[in-house]
């Protein structure tokens, strides 16, 4: 995910993007058989930034093999998902490969508008990736509930994984032992609180960011959101438990004004030496934990979530996927690539070029690792099967609830019971509305 993080925005107006160039030539491929031509070029819609990285440093490498060139349109965040919706509203064939947040995929399978890779070009999982990264491609989704307007619906693989984004957790190793449950976490956090050094620095802005930092501690704590029927189990014993020990425990040892604190900030608190531990994502080591002007190379430790009150620890995915648009023209071509991109030898050349790789043994490499000390990590958070947010449509604005009484818990503007049980009535109001509900 960095996510992956990301509140919806208003549509700026901008050129429509160059569809895919019509100029045929052959060109044999590693792939299935196309059946014909292959396009000049490969029309990729992307979000900006460092998630798009590691594709972008491999276009010329893809251009080099194939003679195809990947045209990359990228869009920030809030803008590329609007810009995919009225794309696929209007059966656009402006774009060949879509990049989507996993969070996005209830939409997008529940309107149709992304094809089969299985059914449709015969994609098959592969032991050497994890199987939760081709679960989080597949609609409906294999596990979890299951949206009512989807239970009839054949499972199929609508979106392959090319950033294996999990939310992790990171500590200053220099500073204090690895933490093995949460309780861990908080009393190494109360032992090191100073003036200079946060316990635990709290991502708590509010909507996407703080449910982002929160849902692991709320999994771990035995508390969700939904149950397998969609019924709203947010303020039960367990949730109200998770809140209170983000926002009044860790809160307690943590920054000054947790409540606007986004990731980058949480990074940076890391990197500069004032903070002894927190969440992260993948995307955030290199580019700011670890990254230009860092203060502590060599003292930050990377491990998969903390164990809480259900004697289990959980991640949460990001991932982010390539698929391919109903409407698109190249499709074959397109199929060929996503396999490309799977490669061993590709998933290697994608690391090497700041790719987080999703495959298990690129990600086990020592060498690799020398240079992304998070990537073992990253494989075990993989293997553990981390959670995924709930799978419905109905996401963003159910996560817009949470995460604004969320902030205002955070901001001492309501206490936790308060909090828990004005977004338990409003969600459930929200899944009312949606036909969740007899």
């Amino acid at each position: 995910m960095v996510q992956h993080n990301k509140p919806m925005a208003v549509l700026v107006g901008m050129a429509l993007v160059l569809a895919a160039c019509s100029t045929q030539t052959e060109v044999p491929t590693d792939g299935a058989e196309t059946g014909g031509p292959q396009p000049e070029r490969l029309v990729i819609a992307a979000v900006q930034g460092n998630e798009s990285e590691g594709i972008k440093a491999l276009a010329d490498d893809y251009e080099s093999e194939t003679g195809i060139a990947l045209q990359i349109e990228e869009l920030p965040y809030p803008q590329l998902y609007e810009k995919l919706v009225i794309t696929f509203e209007a059966n656009d064939a402006s774009y060949d490969l879509v990049m989507l947040d996993d969070p996005w995929m209830p939409k997008f399978g529940t309107e149709g508008w992304l094809q089969p890779l299985d059914a449709n070009y015969g994609f098959e999982r592969d032991d050497d990736i994890a199987g939760v990264i081709y679960d989080v491609g597949t609609w409906p989704p294999p596990r979890g509930p299951i949206p009512p307007s989807e239970r009839d619906k054949e499972p199929h693989l609508l979106g392959i994984t090319v950033v294996g984004n999990v939310e992790m957790f990171m500590y200053r190793s220099d500073l204090m032992d690895e933490p093995a449950t949460w309780d861990d976490v908080l009393a190494a956090a109360q032992e090191h609180d100073a003036d200079d050094l946060a316990g635990y620095a709290i991502r708590g802005v509010a909507t996407n960011p703080v449910v982002a930092d929160f849902l692991p501690i709320l999994w771990s704590f035995g508390g969700d959101v939904f149950d397998e029927n969609w019924e709203v189990v947010f303020n039960s014993e367990e949730s109200l438990a998770a809140v209170k020990f983000l926002v009044e425990d860790l809160a307690a040892a943590g920054q000054p004004s947790p409540d606007t604190t986004d990731a980058a900030d949480r990074s940076r608190l890391m990197a500069i030496g004032e903070a002894l531990q927190s969440t992260v994502w993948p995307g955030e080591v290199n580019s700011i934990v670890l990254g230009e002007g860092t203060t502590v190379e060599g003292s930050v430790a990377f491990i998969p979530m903390p164990a809480g009150p259900s004697g289990q620890g959980f991640g949460m995915m990001g991932n982010w996927l390539l698929g391919i648009p109903t409407a698109a023209e190249n499709g074959e071509a397109a199929a060929d690539f996503i396999r490309w991109m799977t490669e061993l030898d590709t998933q290697r050349l994608y690391a090497q070029n700041g790719g987080i790789p999703s495959r298990t043994s690129v990600l086990n490499d020592p060498e690799f690792n020398e240079a992304n000390p998070y990537f073992a990590a990253l494989a075990q958070s993989l293997a553990a099967t981390p959670n995924w947010r709930p799978r419905t449509d109905q996401w963003n604005a159910v996560e817009t609830v949470l995460g604004t009484n969320l902030n205002a818990a955070l901001a001492g503007q309501m206490t936790p019971e308060e909090a828990v049980d004005a977004a338990s009535e409003e969600v459930r109001q929200i899944m009312q509305e949606a036909g969740y509900y007899d």
